[in-house]
């Protein structure tokens, strides 16, 4: 029978280190987080031959993929960790216009628990007097930035949860850069928001250059990868996720969400000896790594995976 949902099609292993084990034994007596590939057999695997990933879980229970025919591969890819960017905009080349309103306005989408079709908007005003430069335009307009944001929760002053105002160069050379931060208050089940989707506009007598940069969750944060784990393998390793909702049980699980990951994909198919069916399935290990030299690991696991698949399956990933 064809399989279709995702937590049965899709295997997802988060190893902390891969040590090579050459057995099923010496992978009990590592250390919890250890994750290793061996035959259908559990002993190393050849080139060709049907092959498994196992891994000594975070409370020392043993944890198996399917067993995978070389033959059913259908792809194998590999991701270095990219980090993510903050969105910004920034506002530069002003024009003084004396007696004039500069507006600044911030559109954050889905803000809060508003619907991602709804629009936050938050605006800053500046009206320029005689004297001023491009600079106390800038000023003015933070000063009004912060004053509005710091209506929100866990707001001050002169600092918010979402943006940072600040301000580049001086005199004629001054521009007002806003910048998301980081979000806060993640959590696997319940905010799992990783940017902040906004946009600024402005209305000016004289149109100032603006340059917006797009935020980008990047590729194998820690946050992306814990939102995987919690569904893929929260389903058959936590029983109890969801229950109570929203005062869920809170389970143990591997990814660590201020790290950061590498990532290794591997798309097969198993087929029924009674039917034609074939059931797409996925294989998804992370790796940690902090720098270059840490892919030097994820390559042990491309390594064995490509002397199983063949040379150059999965491409290494650069160490310096």
């Amino acid at each position: 029978m064809a399989l279709a949902a995702q937590n049965q099609v899709r295997n997802l292993f988060i190893g902390l280190d891969y040590p090579e084990h050459a057995s099923v034994a010496a992978l009990k007596g590592g250390a919890n987080g250890d994750i290793t590939i061996l035959s259908a057999d559990g002993t190393v695997a050849a080139a060709g031959e049907k092959f498994m990933l196992l891994k000594k879980s975070n409370k020392g229970t043993m944890l198996s993929s399917d067993v995978i025919n070389p033959a059913n591969v259908l792809y194998s890819k590999s991701f270095a960790y990219v980090a993510p960017v903050l969105g910004s905009s920034t506002l530069s080349a002003l024009t003084v216009d004396v007696n004039t309103l500069y507006t600044v306005e911030v559109a954050i989408s889905g803000f809060g628990s508003l619907s991602v079709e709804d629009e936050y908007i938050k605006k800053a005003f500046y009206k320029a007097i005689t004297g001023d430069d491009q600079e106390a335009i800038v000023d003015g307009l933070i000063l009004s930035l912060n004053r509005n944001f710091s209506r929100e929760v866990g707001a001050t002053a002169t600092d918010n949860p979402y943006f940072t105002f600040a301000k580049t160069g001086s005199g004629a050379s001054a521009a007002l850069v806003i910048t998301e931060k980081e979000v806060t208050g993640f959590d696997a089940d319940t905010n799992q928001r990783l940017n902040t989707d906004f946009r600024v506009n402005s209305s000016f007598t004289t149109n100032p250059t603006q340059v917006d940069v797009a935020s980008s969750a990047g590729v194998g944060s820690g946050k992306q990868v814990a939102i995987d784990e919690f569904y893929l393998d929260g389903e058959t390793g936590d029983f109890m996720r969801g229950a109570g909702y929203p005062h869920n049980f809170k389970n143990t699980y591997d990814a660590d969400e201020t790290a950061t990951y590498n990532t290794i994909e591997v798309g097969y198919y198993e087929e029924g000896r009674d039917e034609a069916k074939k059931s797409k399935k996925s294989l998804t290990i992370c790796v940690p790594t902090v720098n270059l030299a840490d892919n030097a690991t994820t390559n042990l696991v491309i390594a064995e995976l490509n002397t199983i698949l063949g040379a150059g399956s999965v491409a290494a990933l650069p160490v310096s």
